[in-house]
């Protein structure tokens, strides 16, 4: 195990579907899985892993293929959605986890939920951090007409991200960390634009992110996750997204829903309109924190999720999940 900075955990692997991916299995009791998105791996959660184990849960964190210190493989066209999820459910699996709580946070959220809906029996309940339940409109009257809760992307974000020359910019110029950690030094407080960190970061945290994917060869995934954002009703992924919040939309069951003031991405009143959307829902708002609100507020959000963890799953350990 490599010492690095605030990351006192073990690594452990698996080869699932022919990739070696790394995880961390820390602590004893009910589990809770923490999915990472985009940009991040299981770094991310390194705040709020170590107060849930000494509270009495056991944290899953795994990195995502092309992420963290899983495999990263230099051909794009080996990641796809799917696979990520079938890859993270094929890890649980041959882990045996049993009665999970999953919190996902940017393409995390779509990757647990996928699998949460697919396995109710095996899920307690559910935590989204700044994700999305439902593909992207075309546009902003699509999203009127179809009542879409995600906000259109802004237009020069497939320009730049899902074009022809994506794959340039993020992977020879990784001009996609660069934007999304812009300020990261002193955070950054832009109203229009929104935050990847409203903080500012450790240096020594930071060059755990940068150090993750230094290379042109090593950011195959961060290339591919752009392009599979389902911003069209015909777009391959838009099928799995869609499907999710139909699900969510009547499954009782608990979820906390914790979104950041600050995010680039998407807005606190889509957090919100997702905690009211669901049967058993609750909203909590992270100020002063951005795209990355467990980088910013880690305590704060391990502290509010606490709460909701002791309230609605330590008190009904002994009741059977039920699904609806």
């Amino acid at each position: 195990m490599t010492t690095r900075f605030e990351y006192p955990f073990k690594d452990n692997y698996a080869t699932i579907d022919g990739v070696r991916l790394h995880y961390l299995d820390e602590g004893h009791g009910p589990v809770v899985w923490l999915m990472h998105g985009n940009t991040t791996w299981s770094y991310l959660y390194r705040k709020i892993i170590t107060p849930l184990v000494k509270a009495g849960y056991r944290c899953f964190v795994p990195d995502l293929m092309g992420f963290g210190l899983s495999d990263k493989p230099e051909d794009e066209s080996v990641y796809s959605l799917k696979r990520h999820m079938d890859q993270m459910t094929g890890l649980i699996d041959h882990l045996g986890l049993r009665d999970l709580t999953v919190l996902g946070q940017d393409w995390g959220g779509p990757i647990a939920l996928h699998y949460a809906i697919a396995h109710k029996e095996n899920i307690r309940a559910l935590v989204l951090l700044n994700t999305f339940v439902q593909r992207f409109p075309a546009n902003a009257r699509e999203r009127r007409e179809q009542d879409i809760i995600t906000c259109p992307l802004p237009p020069v974000f497939p320009l730049l991200f899902k074009g022809a020359y994506s794959s340039f910019l993020i992977r020879h110029m990784d001009f996609f960390r660069k934007f999304v950690w812009l300020k990261w030094k002193t955070g950054n407080p832009s109203k229009l634009l929104g935050a990847g960190f409203r903080r500012p970061v450790d240096p020594r945290a930071m060059e755990n992110y940068l150090t993750i994917h230094d290379t042109p060869a090593k950011r195959a995934g961060l290339a591919t996750f752009p392009k599979m954002i389902p911003n069209r009703a015909d777009h391959p992924n838009a099928f799995y997204v869609d499907q999710i919040r139909n699900e969510l939309e009547r499954w009782n069951i608990p979820v906390l829903v914790m979104w950041p003031d600050g995010d680039m991405a998407w807005k606190p009143d889509e957090g919100a309109r997702i905690a009211q959307m669901v049967p058993d829902g609750e909203f909590y708002l992270v100020r002063n924190a951005g795209h990355f609100l467990q980088e910013d507020a880690g305590e704060e959000v391990a502290q509010r999720l606490l709460r909701f963890l002791d309230k609605r799953i330590k008190r009904h350990m002994m009741q059977p999940a039920v699904a609806v």
